[in-house]
């Protein structure tokens, strides 16, 4: 049994050698990681690699409502980006709207119509 764990870890390592750096888990692929990892207790370090043992602790205590989840927050655009709409809006007449439709049309859609409130409101 040891030996085929031994295979299983170095087969891992070379597929994992393939993959991007950063793997998004489902939800239901962290349920089974959380019930194949909990048991393993502070033993999990030395075995998980698809995610940092950090990651897997948190979703043991989110699991056991120790702590709730982080709301996911968008980037603020940049003030540089945020200056150059406004002057195109006050130097071509165009509405926030319809810059940020031709911004899309570019494939740039990491902007808001919001532009127009200062940072520090």
């Amino acid at each position: 049994m040891a030996k085929q764990i031994q295979y299983l870890k170095a087969e891992n390592e070379v597929l994992r050698a393939r993959l991007p750096e950063h793997i998004r888990t489902t939800p239901a692929e962290r349920a089974k990681l959380l019930i194949f990892g909990k048991p393993l207790g502070a033993s999990i370090k030395d075995v998980i690699t698809i995610v940092h043992p950090r990651t897997f602790a948190r979703w043991v205590a989110r699991e056991a409502g120790l702590v709730q989840p982080r709301p996911l927050r968008r980037r603020r655009t940049p003030e540089q980006i945020r200056a150059l709409v406004i002057r195109i809006a006050r130097e071509i007449g165009w509405g926030y709207t319809r810059i940020v439709g031709e911004l899309r049309k570019l494939h740039i859609r990491k902007i808001s119509r919001c532009l127009d409130r200062s940072p520090h409101r």
